[in-house]
């Protein structure tokens, strides 16, 4: 997979933006707030339909976008795509109220249909290395779940609507358990009890699903991410480990998706049923993988108290290498590899560690920074050299 066109129309600090991409990629250098980021996460917004900065979708539409024409602030991105299987043009509009308080219309393309947003999911796939990356080792675990999903969503549709269908379940689940809560209803009420079992099943269907697909997933991700760290991290195995909230008997799980899924909707049940009395004290859901963790590891112990900066750099670098890895076995398309200034973030010897595992990897690579000399590396010199001058000016390359 690779891009070959891409076009922004009022988005970030892009006017309008028409750029025609080389097979290989590109290096983008500019000034900070120039646009280079931008491009990357439209992009990513192409493949997941949300953004990986803003927290709201409104922050993307172009401050003064409408203004010229009397119309309604609005955001366009559309590329162009060659997959395996030909050409395909996807596309996200975004359209805000009169006050830029909140969208009120998000529409997705597909060819030339419009579709829902499960449907535009992994039409261009995407891997992104930030400089952020290395604080899903410490940071929260909501973080690292958002992570997981958005890996597994980009080549798995099962997974993606069990897990679309458990967050409608959860939030119907959390408003009856919060209504409990307010009239002190109590869990050995049979009304209240009989109110709850039909989304005790829902959830639990839709929950095992996902847990039982994360449960597979992650267990290749290890070892894709321990082949990977061999040659970045001297003398200590990167790990990556599924912790669900949920008790497990060690040894339980096999190979067979289906069977596991039937493991986990047990074990989920009970954990309902005995968590029924807290949950109805507090009015909340607190079993299930909305809950859920994973952990970063070095030498079998968690890399986040144990390994170094460097190292939880490196093991996250080894994680994004394994995440190219197994979208392409599972879907057969390389995804489009984003580097969003991170090479500024690592010294020469580790930046060539980076560089020589990129560089075989076959994937369309766009990188950016603010300073040129950066991206004057000999893996990097196949790449076309573009410079953004601001969000409003035409992108020069240097073919």
């Amino acid at each position: 997979m690779y891009l070959r066109r891409l076009t922004l129309d009022q988005f970030r600090t892009y006017e309008r933006l028409d750029l025609e991409l080389p097979q290989v990629g590109l290096r983008i250098s500019g000034r900070n707030a120039s646009g280079k980021t931008s491009i990357l996460e439209a992009l990513v917004m192409l493949s997941t339909t949300r953004s990986p900065r803003a927290a709201a979708d409104r922050e993307v539409v172009r401050w003064q976008s409408g203004d010229d024409y009397g119309v309604r602030p609005y955001a366009r991105i559309e590329a162009s795509v060659e997959l395996r299987d030909g050409p395909k043009r996807v596309g996200l509009n975004l359209e805000l109220d009169a006050d830029r308080r909140a969208v009120i219309r998000k529409q997705f393309l597909l060819g030339s249909e419009q579709v829902r947003a499960h449907d535009l999911v992994g039409a261009v796939k995407c891997v992104l290395f930030s400089p952020e990356d290395v604080l899903l080792v410490s940071g929260a675990p909501s973080e690292r779940r958002r992570q997981i999903d958005i890996l597994i969503s980009q080549f798995d549709r099962v997974y993606l609507r069990a897990l679309s269908q458990y967050g409608r379940v959860l939030a119907q689940r959390n408003q009856l358990l919060k209504r409990f809560a307010r009239e002190r209803r109590a869990a050995r009420d049979p009304g209240a009890v009989n109110e709850v079992s039909f989304w005790d099943e829902e959830i639990v269907a839709a929950g095992a699903v996902v847990m039982a697909h994360r449960h597979l997933v992650v267990e290749r991700i290890s070892e894709l991410v321990s082949a990977r760290s061999a040659d970045l991290v001297a003398g200590a195995a990167i790990g990556f480990e599924y912790l669900p909230r949920l008790d497990v008997p060690e040894g339980r799980l096999g190979t067979n998706r289906d069977e596991n899924r039937g493991h986990f909707a047990a074990i989920f049940q009970a954990a309902v049923e005995q968590a029924r009395p807290e949950e109805f004290r507090r009015g909340m859901t607190i079993v299930g993988p909305h809950r859920d963790d994973f952990k970063f590891l070095i030498a079998q112990r968690d890399l986040a108290s144990y390994g170094s900066r460097g190292q939880q750099r490196l093991g996250m670098v080894a994680y994004r290498l394994a995440e190219i890895d197994i979208i392409d076995e599972q879907s057969g398309e390389r995804p489009i590899l984003l580097l969003d200034d991170v090479l500024s973030e690592l010294d020469s010897v580790h930046r060539d560690m980076l560089l020589s595992a990129v560089a075989g990897c076959g994937c369309q690579i766009l990188v950016t920074s603010t300073d040129p000399i950066t991206l004057d590396h000999p893996v990097l010199h196949t790449l076309p050299a573009a410079y953004i001058e601001d969000g409003m000016a035409a992108v020069k390359i240097d073919m």
